[in-house]
């Protein structure tokens, strides 16, 4: 995989076939997202929906430096928080977190207009 001298930490990920790892280095943290299948198509639309999303507003991880054929891209790290958490410790902002995860996917889903 990824040859480095900074240590990896296995993290949880997504329902996809990409594993996440923390990347703790003394000057930062980051992300190290490996593919296993569809490795570079896996990776390039991955980093495409972020630089979309950033591209439009919406907090998504930077790119910090990719390698394609070696199935690895390394992105921002934003820390251990989820959405599934902040429902979980905010029970009493639950509907308002909720609008604005709708919101947020309403602003990047394309108009009906658009879909043809």
């Amino acid at each position: 995989m990824l040859q480095t001298n900074n240590k990896l930490k296995k993290i949880k990920g997504d329902a996809s076939f990409r594993s996440f790892y923390r990347k703790l280095s003394s000057n930062k943290k980051s992300i190290i997202v490996f593919a296993s299948k569809e490795k570079e198509k896996n990776l390039l639309i991955y980093d495409a929906i972020n630089s979309l999303l950033i591209k439009n507003k919406v907090l998504a991880p930077k790119l910090y430096s990719e390698n394609y054929k070696k199935n690895y891209i390394e992105i921002e790290d934003f820390g251990d928080n989820s959405v599934f958490g902040l429902l979980k410790k905010n029970k009493n902002q639950q509907e308002t977190l909720y609008k604005k995860s709708i919101d947020c996917l309403l602003y990047t889903s394309p108009s009906p207009r658009d879909r043809g």
